[in-house]
């Protein structure tokens, strides 16, 4: 059997447009209910094509319960019952590429609906960070909020996950894991933030390493390994974007990290070697001599100038809420180079290492790194349709 493809736009659906959405102007062999559930969903109004979306699935469910007349009492039965219900020909669904002579049935469209469930509320989300971000406003329970929204993309993808077909995996494998990266992304930014906060209050001091430093290093090493799943899936330049992302963040970490152990020369260098995969090719970038091992950044006036970052972090398709995570550490960084090189050449003298030693032996190749991190999330509505409440007595429904 053919696998699906992916739409060849932006793969990590990081805008709108990207969202797969039923096809216009098509009627599946369903009830007429169905099919005017499918004709409110677009990109245009997420939130409420997001609910729609979840009643349509609960739509399938029922109809897949009625037409097999079946007393199966699981979501698992269904989704097998789904499979002989033949609804359309061809793949009724935009930017979801396959075979036009496909039988599509009722648990394509179920499947099918999931992803796109889980594509919105993945966009959903960066949109309310950006929107956070912009308003300056992110206060512990508006970060709360937006991770509420996040959580909304795993109700019904982990009571599906294990019986998804070779036909859709890579398509719901990639926005699962997507946002199995952002729920860990949004942890890292809040304390990245707070960070912030703190050193701009105290007048551009970093004073303290995060609490929990060893947890942050963990967390970033599950996504970076995370990444490594989506290349698998797909390769494209906007994996390796997020992975050098992943890599500037970990970066800062790690620097602390060492800074903590006193190892100032070790950390000086992950410093550097986070600026220079942040800062673009220019004057900036050569008056910093990021490249050479022996670094001196002493012009004060240097560090107020504006820093233009890799062509890469520009790109539309890079989340402006990541764009905002990028300046943000390259600040701290900046900050950080000052700080250790003043230690550095008046108490520790240590050595220094290059950036090429740098990459291979203290970030994601260094051969003692700790295990990775997956931070749960707490308090996951499970997805239970309708039509099974009564026969299972499930009290935590999603609807």
């Amino acid at each position: 059997m053919q696998l699906l493809k992916m739409s060849q736009g932006n793969i990590m659906s990081f805008a709108r447009g990207d969202i797969i959405t039923p096809s216009t102007n098509l009627q599946l062999d369903t009830p007429s209910k169905i099919n005017e559930l499918r004709h409110t969903i677009s990109t245009s109004h997420l939130m409420n094509s997001a609910h729609n979306l979840h009643e349509l699935i609960d739509q399938l469910f029922t109809f897949v319960k009625n037409r097999r007349n079946t007393d199966s009492a699981s979501i698992q039965d269904l989704l097998e019952s789904g499979k002989e219900i033949k609804i359309f020909k061809g793949c009724p669904w935009s930017k979801y590429k396959t075979l036009k002579t496909l039988d599509w049935t009722a648990y394509d469209e179920i499947v099918a609906s999931s992803i796109s469930i889980m594509q919105i509320y993945y966009v959903l989300t960066l949109e309310a960070l950006e929107k956070q971000y912009s308003s300056d406003d992110l206060a512990d329970d508006v970060w709360k909020k937006i991770t509420n929204i996040l959580k909304s993309a795993f109700g019904l993808a982990n009571e599906i996950q294990g019986q998804v077909s070779k036909l859709h995996r890579p398509n719901f494998d990639y926005i699962y894991h997507l946002n199995q990266i952002l729920v860990q992304l949004l942890i890292i930014f809040k304390n990245i933030h707070v960070t912030h906060r703190e050193i701009e209050v105290r007048f551009g001091d970093f004073e303290k390493v995060p609490e929990k430093l060893n947890t942050y290093v963990r967390i970033l090493i599950f996504v970076y390994n995370e990444c490594a799943v989506l290349e698998q899936l797909k390769k494209s330049s906007q994996v390796a974007t997020l992975k050098r992302f992943v890599e500037i963040l970990f970066s800062y970490y790690r620097s602390l990290f060492y800074y903590h152990k006193n190892e100032l020369g070790i950390a000086l260098a992950i410093n550097k070697y986070g600026l220079a995969n942040s800062i673009d090719q220019s004057k900036i970038r050569s008056k910093l001599h990021i490249k050479a091992v022996k670094s001196n950044v002493k012009d004060k006036h240097l560090w107020s100038e504006e820093i233009r970052f890799m062509r890469e972090f520009q790109d539309s398709t890079f989340p402006a809420a990541f764009r905002q995570n990028v300046a943000t550490v390259v600040d701290i960084l900046r900050i950080l180079n000052s700080k250790y090189e003043k230690l550095n050449n008046s108490i520790n003298f240590q050595k220094v290492p290059s950036l090429e030693e740098v990459r291979h032996k203290y970030l994601f190749d260094s051969p003692d790194l700790p295990s990775g991190l997956q931070v749960p999330l707490a308090d996951i509505n499970r997805f239970v349709p309708a039509c099974l409440v009564e026969s299972t007595n499930v009290q935590d429904v999603y609807f």
